[in-house]
C-alpha cells in the first residue's frame, strides 16, 4: 500500500515515516521554545534548565521521550545555526559547530581550561570581550592555509614536522596519507596491546595531539 500508484500501490506514506516526522516536529518545538503547555512541561520536568542535547537516555523516560532522544542525531545533521549576539544556545552542548556538540570534540578538560561555566551560552561568549574570539579561519601557525582538523594536525609544516619526529622515535613508517582518518586507522592497527613499544606509540600519538592543540590555543 505504500508503493507509488505507478507501481501498483496506493501511494500512502509509511506510518513509520509519519511518526518520525511528527516526533521531529516535537523536537523543533522544544528547540524554538514554542508557546505550548507541552513544551513548558518538558522544560520544567525533563530539561530542568539544561540544554535539550544534554539529556541522557534513562529507562524511566516515557516512550515518546526515548524516541525523541533517538532522533537527536538525524535532527542535528539537518539544523542550521545562525550565530550572533542573540544566540541563546549552549556553547558546549548544542550542535552548532559542524552539527556536533563542542563538548563531544573537546571534552571535560577543555571546558575546565577555558574557565567558562558548563551552562555558558553562545551569546555570553560573543559579548564577552575578554575571550578574544578568533575572526580568521587561517592557520594560526602562519603558513597561510585555511584551518581544518587535517591541516592543523598533519598538513601544516609545523605540526607535520612534529609528527615525523614522533613516528621516527617510535620506529614507525610514515603514513601514505596525512589526515586524521588515516592516522586513527593506522593507530588502531599498530598501537593496541600491552607491550612497551605499543604503549609508547599510544602515548606519543595522544601527547602530540594534545600539545599541538595547546600550542594552537596559546598562539590564538
Amino acid at each position: 500500500v505504500c508503493k507509488p500508484k505507478v507501481e501498483g500501490g496506493l501511494g500512502l506514506r509509511r506510518v513509520v515515516d509519519c511518526n518520525k516526522a511528527a516526533v521531529m516536529r516535537l523536537i523543533w518545538d522544544i528547540l524554538t521554545d514554542r508557546l505550548s503547555l507541552w513544551v513548558r512541561w518538558c522544560k520544567d520536568e525533563i530539561l530542568k534548565g539544561r540544554s535539550f542535547w544534554q539529556i541522557e537516555w534513562k529507562q524511566s523516560l516515557s516512550v515518546t521521550w526515548k524516541y525523541i532522544l533517538k532522533l537527536r542525531t538525524p535532527v542535528s545533521a539537518n539544523l542550521v545555526y545562525s550565530i550572533g549576539h542573540n544566540s541563546t544556545w549552549s556553547l558546549w552542548h548544542d550542535p552548532w559547530f559542524q552539527n556536533c556538540p563542542l563538548f563531544a570534540r573537546v571534552g571535560n578538560r577543555a571546558i575546565y581550561n577555558s574557565g567558562l561555566p558548563r551552562n555558558a551560552t553562545l551569546s555570553e561568549v560573543i559579548q564577552d570581550s575578554r575571550l578574544g574570539l578568533v575572526q580568521s579561519s587561517l592557520c594560526p601557525f602562519g603558513c597561510g592555509q585555511q584551518e581544518s582538523i587535517d591541516h592543523l594536525f598533519f598538513q601544516c609544516p609545523f605540526t607535520k614536522s612534529i609528527w615525523r619526529k614522533v613516528l621516527h622515535f617510535n620506529n614507525c613508517t610514515f603514513p601514505a596519507a596525512w589526515n586524521w582518518e588515516n592516522i586513527v586507522t593506522w593507530a588502531l592497527d599498530h598501537s593496541i596491546g600491552n607491550r612497551f613499544h605499543l604503549w609508547m606509540r599510544r602515548v606519543g600519538l595522544v601527547a602530540s595531539v594534545y600539545h599541538c592543540w595547546r600550542e594552537i590555543s596559546n598562539i590564538i
